[in-house]
C-alpha cells in the first residue's frame, strides 16, 4: 500500500461565489468618494462601463472582430475600463474609479416637460454604435426626454423624445449595443437604434376613415407631429400598454428590464405585477412597428409591483417584486384586516421557450400568440423563490442588480434604500423551493373551507332584500334589528380576528455575504441607495447620499 494519500479537493479551490456565506468578506473597501459640499446632492443610479478587450468578439455576433478594428477597441477599452456613469438629481455624472481623471458633469434640464414624482430618477447606460468604436456614449433619461452624450468629444450627440410619461428605465442589448430600450410611466417600452437619424416627419399608417396619417402620438405607440429628436437614435418599435395584452400600469423594469443575449425578445415587468416577454423585432425601420400582445404574460409570479427582470439563461429568469399588502381572511366581508408581506426575490424557468424558438431552427418572421399566451400566461415553473428582510410600509423597496456573464455564476447585489450594508447572493447556491406537507396546510385548507361555504353571503343578500322594502313595517323594529345585527357583526369580528391565519408557505429569508460601509462613511452619515458590479466580477461600485461613492475590490490570496 502506498504511503502517498491522494488530497481531495477544499473549499479554498472553489471560486469564492461557489463557497457556502461566512464570516469572510470576500470584498474591500478600496476607495470612497465624497462631495465636500453640505448640500451635495444624492446619486440614485449608476452604470458601469459593459465591456472588456475579449468583448468584441461576441458583439454583433463577431462581424467586427478584425484586425483594423482591434487596436482601437483596445484603446477605448483602457481609456473607459474603469469609467462609471451616475445619476443625480438634475445632472449626470462619469467617474473613473482608478488613476486620477478628472470627472465629467452632464447638467441636464432642471424642469422637464412633465411633473415627476419622488420616485422618478435620472437613468443611464452605456450604449455603442458599430461606425464608431472608439466613441462610447451614455443615454441618459430626464422625464419624458432621452440625451444621448458623447464622453470623447465631451458633447450631446443626440436627443430624442417619444415617451408620454417619465422614463423609468433604460436597458441596452447584451450583444447588439447599438440597441436600447426606454420602459416609461405611459405603460409602453420603447426600442432604438442609434445608427440611425431621428424621423423629422411623422411617418404614421392611416387609421380609417381617415385618409391622413395618424397623429395619435405617444399615447398610440406613434409619431407626434413634431421632430422626433436630432443627432442619433430612432424608435423602430413600441411595446404597447392596454388591456389587449400590454402592461396596464407604469412599467418598473428599471436597468433591469432585459433583452435576451441570443432571441429577439424582451423582458419586461410593472407596477400590474405582471411580468412580460416580447417579441422586440422591428418590420421595417422607416415606421414605428406597435406590438401590444406580448408572447407570455403573468401576474401570478408576485403579490406587489414587479420592479425587476434578468435573463439568466436561455429560459431562467430572475424577478423582485416589492412588500405585498394581504389580507387575513380574503373571504370574509367583516374581517378587512390586513398585514405586509415583504417582497420577493424569483428564479423561475419559462415553459414557452422551446414552442416559439425550437433549438436548431431559425425563428419564423411573425409570431402568432393565443389569449393564454398574453392575458394570463401558466407557462412557467418556479426553481426557487427567497423573501426579503421586512420592512415599515410598502414603499420601502429593496435595488437589486443582477449580474450575469458566461465565465461567472450569477450574482444579486441587494441593496435596501439609506442602508449602510448590502448583500451579495449567489444565485447558483440557492436552495431549491421546498413545498410544505399535507399536514402543515391542512389547518389553512379547513379554514379556507370554512369562509367559502359559509352561509355568509346568502344571509347579506337576504338583508339586503328586506332593506328594499318601504313603509311602516321598517320602523321602530328595524332598528332595534339594526342594534342587534350591530353586535353580533362585532361578536364574529372578534372572533374572526382570533382566527387570522397565515400563509403556511413563508419563503426563508434571502442569503449571502453582507459588506458594511466602512465606519467613516456611518460617522459621517452617508449611506446607500444601490450597487452595480463591473463586467468582470471583480469590483462592486456603491452610491448614495451626500454624492458619495463607494469602491470594493475582490480580495486575492496572498
Amino acid at each position: 500500500m502506498s504511503s502517498q494519500t491522494q488530497t481531495q479537493p477544499s473549499d479554498l479551490d472553489e471560486p469564492w461565489y461557489r463557497r457556502l456565506p461566512d464570516n469572510a468578506r470576500p470584498f474591500r473597501i478600496s476607495r470612497q468618494i465624497s462631495a465636500q459640499a453640505a448640500d451635495a446632492p444624492n446619486f440614485h443610479s449608476l452604470a458601469c462601463f459593459p465591456w472588456t478587450i475579449s468583448s468584441l468578439a461576441t458583439l454583433w455576433d463577431g462581424s467586427m472582430d478584425t484586425e483594423p478594428h482591434r487596436q482601437d477597441w483596445a484603446l477605448m477599452v483602457a481609456k473607459y475600463r474603469d469609467g462609471i456613469a451616475i445619476g443625480a438629481k438634475h445632472s449626470a455624472y462619469i467617474f473613473f474609479t482608478t488613476g486620477k481623471r478628472q470627472a465629467i458633469r452632464i447638467d441636464l434640464p432642471k424642469e422637464p416637460p412633465e411633473k415627476l414624482i419622488p420616485a422618478d430618477k435620472i437613468c443611464v447606460a452605456w450604449v455603442l454604435g458599430h461606425s464608431a468604436l472608439s466613441e462610447p456614449l451614455v443615454v441618459i433619461s430626464r422625464g419624458s426626454l432621452l440625451y444621448i452624450y458623447n464622453p470623447e468629444k465631451t458633447g450631446m450627440a443626440g436627443y430624442l423624445r417619444g415617451h408620454g410619461g417619465a422614463i423609468t428605465s433604460l436597458a441596452v442589448h447584451p450583444t447588439r449595443p447599438h440597441l436600447f430600450c426606454s420602459t416609461s410611466r405611459d405603460e409602453t417600452t420603447r426600442i432604438y437604434d442609434l445608427t440611425l437619424s431621428p424621423i423629422r416627419q411623422p411617418n404614421n399608417p392611416h387609421w380609417p376613415p381617415s385618409k391622413h396619417p395618424s397623429l395619435a402620438g405617444a399615447a398610440h405607440g406613434l409619431h407626434t407631429n413634431e421632430a422626433e429628436g436630432s443627432g442619433l437614435g430612432r424608435c423602430i418599435v413600441v411595446l404597447m400598454g392596454g388591456r389587449s395584452g400590454g402592461h396596464q400600469a407604469a412599467v418598473l423594469g428599471a436597468v433591469r428590464s432585459r433583452f435576451h443575449p441570443y432571441q429577439p425578445i424582451l423582458a419586461t415587468c410593472g407596477m400590474d405585477r405582471c411580468v412580460k416577454i416580447w417579441d422586440a423585432r422591428a418590420i421595417n425601420t422607416d415606421q414605428i412597428t406597435r406590438k401590444d400582445k406580448p408572447l407570455f404574460s403573468s401576474s401570478r409570479i408576485h403579490k406587489a409591483r414587479a420592479l425587476s427582470v434578468t435573463w439568466l439563461e436561455d429560459d431562467i429568469l430572475l424577478t423582485h417584486s416589492a412588500p405585498a399588502t394581504m389580507r387575513y381572511n380574503p373571504g370574509s366581508s367583516t374581517n378587512k384586516k390586513t398585514y405586509l408581506e415583504p417582497g420577493e426575490f424569483a428564479v423561475w424557468r419559462w415553459l414557452g421557450m422551446n414552442r416559439f424558438f425550437p433549438p436548431l431552427q431559425s425563428p419564423p418572421p411573425f409570431f402568432r400568440g393565443c389569449a393564454s399566451d398574453y392575458q394570463e400566461s401558466s407557462s412557467f415553473k418556479f426553481i426557487t423563490i427567497y423573501s426579503f428582510p421586512p420592512v415599515p410600509d410598502q414603499y420601502v423597496v429593496p435595488h437589486l442588480h443582477a449580474f450575469v456573464s458566461q465565465q461567472h455564476d450569477p450574482l444579486a447585489l441587494t441593496t435596501f434604500p439609506e442602508s449602510d450594508r448590502f448583500l451579495i447572493t449567489s444565485i447558483a447556491q440557492l436552495d431549491p423551493r421546498e413545498m410544505p406537507t399535507f399536514d402543515e396546510v391542512r389547518k389553512e385548507l379547513i379554514h379556507m373551507d370554512s369562509l367559502l361555504n359559509s352561509d355568509e353571503t346568502s344571509n347579506e343578500l337576504a338583508e339586503a332584500t328586506n332593506e328594499m322594502h318601504l313603509g311602516e313595517e321598517s320602523g321602530s323594529g328595524s332598528s332595534k334589528a339594526r342594534g342587534t345585527e350591530t353586535r353580533e357583526e362585532e361578536e364574529e369580528e372578534e372572533e374572526e380576528e382570533k382566527q387570522n391565519i397565515l400563509p403556511v408557505f413563508k419563503p426563508p429569508k434571502l442569503k449571502g455575504w453582507e459588506v458594511e460601509l466602512p465606519n467613516s462613511s456611518k460617522l459621517g452619515g452617508a449611506r446607500l441607495l444601490c450597487t452595480a458590479m463591473t463586467c468582470d466580477g471583480r469590483v462592486i461600485v456603491g452610491v448614495g447620499t451626500r454624492s458619495t461613492i463607494w469602491i470594493w475590490r475582490l480580495q486575492t490570496d496572498s
